[in-house]
């Protein structure tokens, strides 16, 4: 039995893209034509808030590695794109429309499959960050997002056992938990007394996975409402991320 080729071994059926730093790569109600892999640096996926014409107004929901696919090409009809993706830096990407994917698959199935695995990865992680939305507090999604950011997005940190995340702005921790910046500040710099995170700089060292990851089951009682309001005004002065 043949091993199934993996996107990389696919290159000839992609065209390049080359995008510099806060690209729009796409945006919503653009036609959901086309699918994307990401060969360096990282791009950002944004939900956007009503109706917004900029990703500025507009919350990250997804991070993604090189080697990440994004895009939609699958759908029929007149479907359209209902995010935003920018460019994290300067991006290469490939890319490939819906009518050569439709063609490539019959003749390839098994870099379809490979696709729909790669998307229903993405989906699963989606459906476990909406489901600690409603049954965990604040201080348990902070948790499980850390993990999930130095699992995809983690290089080899100063000291050993250490992740070291770099590129991860306040906003996008904040959008990623569901609560405000100030809030998620005061949250990471308590994981910071425990020993669980550490920051060099602006990148963020996880380094204890371990306890994080006793933090993200542990609780299951909401914070009360009022630490999630937005406080605009309040900076924070102990920052695990870096800034915008």
């Amino acid at each position: 039995m043949s091993t199934p080729p993996s996107i990389g071994e696919l290159r000839h059926a992609f065209q390049s893209r080359r995008c510099r730093s806060g690209e729009v790569i796409y945006r919503p109600e653009d036609p959901a034509d086309r699918l994307f892999l990401v060969r360096s640096h990282r791009v950002r996926l944004l939900r956007p808030l009503g109706i917004a014409s900029s990703p500025d107004h507009a919350t990250v929901h997804a991070i993604l590695p090189p080697g990440a696919l994004f895009g939609d090409a699958l759908r029929t009809g007149a479907a359209t794109m209902d995010e935003f993706a920018v460019a994290a830096g300067p991006v290469d990407l490939w890319w490939m429309g819906s009518r050569e994917l439709r063609s490539l698959s019959e003749f390839q199935p098994a870099m379809l499959l490979e696709i729909l695995r790669a998307q229903g990865e993405h989906v699963r992680r989606l459906r476990r960050r909406v489901f600690a939305l409603g049954a965990r507090d604040v201080t348990a999604r902070v948790a499980e997002v850390l993990l999930e950011l130095a699992d995809t997005l983690g290089e080899p940190g100063p000291h050993t056992h250490e992740v070291a995340v770099r590129g991860v702005t306040q906003k996008d921790l904040a959008d990623l938990v569901g609560a405000s910046r100030s809030f998620v500040s005061t949250l990471v710099n308590d994981l910071k007394r425990r020993g669980l995170v550490g920051s060099v700089g602006r990148t963020l060292l996880v380094r204890d996975p371990a306890g994080l990851r006793q933090t993200a089951l542990a609780a299951e009682v909401l914070e009360p409402a009022d630490h999630e309001d937005d406080s605009d005004g309040a900076e924070e002065q102990d920052s695990s991320a870096s800034e915008d």
